[in-house]
């Protein structure tokens, strides 16, 4: 071989080694740019959604009061009533710092965390401005102040409630700390150099973690879903950070997580590993030099060894081959991938017919390939949304190129005519000047029955197993309808453990929860099968008591005192804990127009029954209203 012939050949041989070893460092750094964005997905994704969760039990315990404060006549609207409902609903929703009434004027009057508030002026609050300008059953979500109270900054959180004018009313106002939401960031640890900030609705910043320039006092532009970044990898997702973040906004409330890590810090580990590629890369070439000058020497000095590199070459060439049928292998294990991939995948040309349907897809519809392949898809959709399909599809034709969106739950039709629910994500994609669209389709009717026995469950307390609230003011309210209708005997029970945040604060909230599960099995121990009982918060408990007048009331009411005198919940610290409770009754007379007033009547007769001293019950006929 000629001299230059050796020179190229080894210039080859390095630049492939070199290369692919360039190949390996760069695969190195994209999985950490691909980890940076997953992380960011996953805790942007995370933080929505559990700054939505606590936004929804906030939105309930703020119609909660609404619903109270509506229902109650004018004359009881005391600042004493008025705090002590405060105070049940902020027990029930310990991450609130603070609970307001403010009235029309914009001025605060009562308080959950003062009794005899002072006035307060409020009237230049966002939120009392909003409500003003327009009165609508909604939560609104204010910009961060610092409160009038104490000086600490807060987000309000606030619902109006409509004057019988059309005016406003009364709003109802919760106060938020930004702690609480920096904790909710910190819970879920995010890796070293990562920042994350929450923006609320109209664009001000509610909490930031790992940012070294971050006020409550700045505003952005409110996040909407057009103009999202979603999640990547080359932008600048916050200030002073420039690399892999991601964008998720609630779907509810429209607050947004913001999440990144600056690409410097993330690649560390692979500019650490740098100097190691290029160690190896400046000793395989030396080693690819050294060889291919040995080898040039021993050809010349021995040609008779010329036979066996004319065999090497040999094999040499059917290791390219070899090569070359595994890759033609691989192409056609590629081609064959949809039609061996479990979940249903369809495939459709811009004008709908279809060009591609996977056994997977025969199975869940009923139908053989060859029966579909060049028809219409919407012969796999119920008529309704066949004629939906038909704007979605004129839609992604205009838009051109996409990869697979957001997943869709939508009806299927079978082969039968039976419909059952699927979940659909559709990509598209332009190959060779024609668009076509690719549909992954999952059969999802065990996900909806396991939904639907969810929803049943949501119906009870999470402690007790008894009826929520909002449960057993739907069923007392139908109970007393029926016997408001045929005028029959009804009484009600309302109760509370005695010194019950004594028991947490001395015992736990271990034993405090042990408690009210034990009072709630004693107290169901005790009724009838068509009584009904519910929780209607912290240690407050109440009895809808149906075809039960005054006299029977009284007994039922002074068993359970005593029944729950006699508990004894044994302690892990030795000992045992004993409780007692506290009962107002009130029992349905000619006057009585609503469940609320007769609960009102038992709330007042409880107050009464604390008052005296507690462990007993004190009965009475419902007041008119």
């Amino acid at each position: 071989m000629a001299r230059w012939s050796w020179v190229a050949a080894g210039a080859a041989a390095v630049a492939a080694y070199n290369i692919t070893l360039a190949a390996l460092s760069l695969t190195q750094r994209e999985a950490l740019l691909s980890a940076g964005v997953r992380e960011a997905e996953v805790v942007a994704a995370t933080v929505t959604a559990e700054l939505e969760s606590r936004l929804d039990t906030i939105d309930h315990t703020l119609s909660g009061i609404a619903e109270v404060l509506t229902a109650a006549p004018p004359a009881a609207l005391t600042n004493e009533y008025v705090h002590r409902l405060l105070i049940r609903r902020h027990a029930v929703t310990p991450i609130l710092e603070n609970l307001l009434v403010v009235d029309a004027a914009g001025i605060a009057w009562a308080s959950s965390s003062v009794r005899d508030m002072a006035p307060l002026d409020l009237s230049d609050r966002d939120y009392v401005i909003a409500h003003r300008l327009s009165v609508r059953d909604d939560m609104f979500i204010g910009k961060p102040v610092r409160s009038r109270m104490d000086g600490e900054w807060v987000i309000p959180v606030s619902r109006a409630l409509e004057s019988e004018f059309g005016g406003l009313k009364t709003v109802v106002v919760s106060l938020l700390s930004p702690e609480r939401v920096d904790e909710l960031i910190r819970a879920h640890r995010p890796s070293d150099g990562f920042a994350v900030l929450i923006r609320l609705p109209r664009g001000h910043v509610a909490a930031c973690v790992g940012l070294a320039d971050c006020s409550l006092e700045a505003e952005a532009e409110p996040w909407s879903e057009e103009s999202s970044r979603g999640s990547g990898e080359e932008a600048a997702y916050l200030p002073g950070i420039h690399g892999p973040g991601a964008f998720v906004g609630g779907e509810r409330y429209g607050v947004v997580t913001i999440a990144a890590i600056d690409r410097t810090r993330l690649l560390l580990p692979w500019q650490d590993s740098l100097p190691f590629f290029i160690g190896l890369s400046v000793a395989g070439t030396a080693g690819i030099v050294v060889g291919l000058s040995m080898l040039r020497r021993q050809i010349a000095a021995r040609r008779w060894a010329m036979d066996d590199l004319a065999e090497a070459n040999a094999v040499l060439e059917a290791r390219v081959i070899e090569r070359t049928r595994e890759l033609a292998d691989s192409e056609d294990r590629l081609r064959s991938f949809i039609r061996a991939a479990r979940d249903a995948i369809v495939i459709i040309d811009e004008h709908g017919a279809i060009s591609e349907f996977n056994p997977s897809a025969g199975e869940l519809f009923g139908y053989r390939a060859e029966d579909v392949l060049g028809r219409n898809v919407n012969m796999l959709m119920p008529d309704g949304y066949a004629r939906e399909h038909d704007g979605h599809l004129a839609m992604a034709g205009r838009a051109g190129e996409r990869p697979a969106g957001r997943e869709r739950q939508v009806a299927g039709r079978r082969a039968d005519g039976s419909e059952f629910p699927i979940e659909l994500t559709v990509g598209t994609r332009v190959i060779g000047g024609r668009t076509y669209h690719v549909g992954v389709i999952r059969d999802i009717t065990e996900r909806k029955a396991n939904e639907d026995t969810l929803r049943r469950l949501a119906n009870l307390d999470g402690l007790t197993g008894i009826l929520n609230r909002r449960s057993f003011m739907e069923e007392g309210e139908r109970l007393f309808a029926i016997a408001q209708r045929h005028a029959r005997d009804l009484s009600v029970l309302m109760m509370d453990a005695d010194h019950f945040k004594s028991v947490n604060d001395t015992h736990g909230h271990d034993v405090g929860d042990l408690v009210l599960k034990t009072l709630a099995a004693t107290i169901r121990g005790c009724l009838r099968d068509t009584d009904v009982l519910g929780r209607l918060g912290g240690e407050e408990f109440a009895v809808v008591l149906p075809e039960t007048g005054a006299a029977g009331t009284e007994v039922i009411a002074t068993a359970l005192v005593e029944t729950v005198r006699a508990i004894e919940i044994p302690l892990a610290a030795g000992g045992t804990l004993r409780f007692t409770v506290s009962i107002g009754a009130a029992s349905r007379n000619s006057d009585s127009a609503a469940l609320g007033e007769l609960l009102k009547a038992a709330d007042g007769n409880l107050y009464v029954a604390k008052k005296a001293g507690r462990d007993r019950a004190v009965c009475g006929a419902a007041a008119s209203m």
